[in-house]
């Protein structure tokens, strides 16, 4: 960092709570709802004094649940999904990069919670008043599109679910018309208060740690060697290298971080007491960190019982991709080609072949493996995680439209709205993929890399603004968490990259032109968005390098850094 700036900096640490900007021009419903203090908390009044965070487990608990409803998105059918490919066609090799995905989210969620609780405001909100128009609305277009593609596969997450557990009485797209009732009901409890709703997403999640830990138990647990060697030592097969980076594109969320810096906002915080600000962030961080842990281990459920019941190391090293080892039945059952099957090793006695692993094959997988009633628990799951999936969707839907375009709608209008917008694409894929469930795990994939490719225009903004001392004062970013966040960024983008090369190599040229020339106006966006940090952080490379060096050539070097360029944020 500039020796001038860290003076400025160092100077007025003091007053940083009455520099940082904290607007309530736009309050939504639920807004600072929650009480989260008392008369006996007695916060230091000094300000600039050092700050300590006592624990308490009351006020931990007044402060539960954004993290656990932010947690849902890690536990959406799309995540599901590639936990049990992951596990079918990789084994327990991957787990270090499902664990390592995880810490990722926690340190852009953690970014996005400490923006809300500091600010007063949520993300979209914050890009609406820190960013030029025209790019407000590039951002907007783009997360409503990875909105729209979330929700479609929670959608049909939850009609394929529906399906299986009326015995395929329900057609998938007619439980994808159910789902339009989650609609009315999210409304409902939503109406009752943020606590109710809270309270309802934990029976969520408890419902689906119940029904995968009793299958993962019902496998027969996992090789205690076998796990430890995943989780800890990074390794990479051949064979696995898509599916690695298709997980890290699974596991975060590109909404879900708007929805954290929103959620944490129904929290009555004193955001005039630096002391009390600085608790709340601790609650939050400790809280989304516990929620983010046990979405950790439902996930590696879903992988080790796939990894002990369904890899197998000639599935996973075909030529036409990784598959896992499968009943001929459950093949059969889940509408797969019969007539291009290849036989695998396996114990069992009746004929396996190697298999695509989606929603649907996975119950019936798990039926011929394990018995009838893990076909159930499997489907409940599922279920669960669709349902809250979807009313997560349509709360980052809101957050995004209400910040980013500050329209006011009735709660009501916009809950309609976000889920009308999903709704009719979902019906068209479940109505087009009923028989062809090759074709469903396909549009899947790209809605997975749909979901990586967006990912940027929410963790860019969450890495620009927290780095600046005019919003957050004292708790801004500092230089070292700048630096890394941005590093973070770079791997990020660089998967987007990979995932889109893999997908557009049997494109025609025409096709491939295009994509190559958005992928320009893409590049040069995510640059604009963090145009001030490259530029700090090469300020501050230089002066690194400089202190190595003799007085004089540390002149030469620093020279060009005075000049008046240096201080402008980029082009608008």
């Amino acid at each position: 960092m500039p020796e001038d700036s860290g003076r400025r900096i160092n100077g007025e640490l003091a007053a940083a709570s009455t520099t940082r900007h904290v607007d309530l021009s736009i309050h939504r419903e639920h807004d600072a709802e929650v009480e989260v203090e008392s008369d006996e908390d007695d916060p230091n009044p000094s300000r600039g004094a050092p700050l300590r965070f006592r624990f308490s487990w009351r006020k931990l608990w007044r402060f539960s649940g954004p993290g656990w409803l932010m947690s849902l998105a890690y536990l959406d059918p799309g995540n599901l999904e590639s936990d049990l490919q992951q596990g079918a066609c990789t084994g327990l090799s991957l787990v270090w990069v499902l664990w390592w995905a995880t810490v990722l989210g926690l340190i852009l969620q953690e970014m996005s919670a400490r923006l809300g609780i500091v600010t007063g405001r949520d993300l979209a909100q914050t890009i609406r008043r820190g960013y030029p128009r025209w790019l407000t609305y590039v951002i907007y277009v783009n997360m409503e599109i990875a909105v729209i593609g979330s929700d479609i596969q929670e959608v049909v997450g939850t009609g394929i679910a529906i399906n299986l557990l009326s015995k395929q009485i329900i057609p998938v797209w007619v439980g994808c018309l159910i789902t339009a009732v989650d609609t009315l009901s999210f409304f409902a409890i939503q109406y009752l208060g943020v606590r109710y709703l809270e309270g309802f997403i934990c029976v969520l999640i408890s419902t689906m740690t119940i029904c995968f830990f009793i299958n993962w138990s019902k496998s027969g647990g996992s090789d205690v060697v076998q796990l430890a060697r995943g989780w800890g030592v990074p390794s990479v097969q051949p064979w696995a290298v898509t599916q690695a980076v298709a997980t890290i594109g699974a596991v975060i969320m590109p909404h879900n971080l708007y929805l954290h810096s929103g959620l944490v906002l129904s929290r009555k915080v004193s955001r005039d007491k630096d002391q009390r600000v600085y608790d709340a962030i601790w609650y939050s961080r400790l809280e989304s960190a516990g929620a983010l842990l046990a979405s950790f281990f439902i996930n590696l459920a879903i992988v080790a019982v796939n990894a002990k019941q369904f890899y197998n190391v000639e599935c996973a090293q075909l030529a036409d991709g990784a598959k896992g080892c499968m009943s001929l039945e459950a093949y059969i059952r889940s509408e797969q080609n019969v007539s291009e099957t290849v036989p695998c090793n396996h114990d069992a006695p009746t004929p396996h072949v190697c298999g695509d692993f989606g929603l649907k094959s996975e119950g019936y997988a798990l039926q011929q493996s394990l018995g009838d009633y893990t076909l159930y628990l499997w489907a409940l799951g599922l279920f669960a995680a669709g349902q809250a999936a979807t009313m997560v969707c349509t709360y980052s839907g809101q957050i995004i439209m209400g910040g980013t375009l500050e329209i006011q709608l009735q709660p009501w209008m916009r809950v309609a709205i976000t889920r009308v917008f999903a709704l009719g694409p979902a019906l068209a894929i479940a109505a087009s993929t009923t028989t062809n469930q090759d074709l469903f795990n396909e549009i899947n994939e790209y809605l997975n890399v749909l979901q990586s490719i967006q990912l940027p225009f929410a963790m860019l903004p969450v890495l620009h603004f927290t780095s600046q001392f005019e919003i957050l004062g004292r708790f801004r970013s500092g230089i070292v968490m700048t630096a890394f966040s941005t590093l973070l960024a770079v791997l990020v983008i660089g998967v987007s990259m990979f995932l889109v090369i893999q997908f557009i190599q049997d494109f025609s040229d025409g096709a491939i032109a295009c994509v190559a020339v958005y992928g320009v106006f893409y590049l040069a966006v995510c640059l604009r968005m963090i145009w001030s940090e490259i530029t700090t952080l090469v300020v501050w490379g230089r002066e690194c390098c400089s202190s190595w060096l003799p007085k004089k050539e540390q002149h030469q070097l620093l020279q060009p850094l005075h000049s008046p360029q240096t201080t402008q944020s980029g082009p608008e």
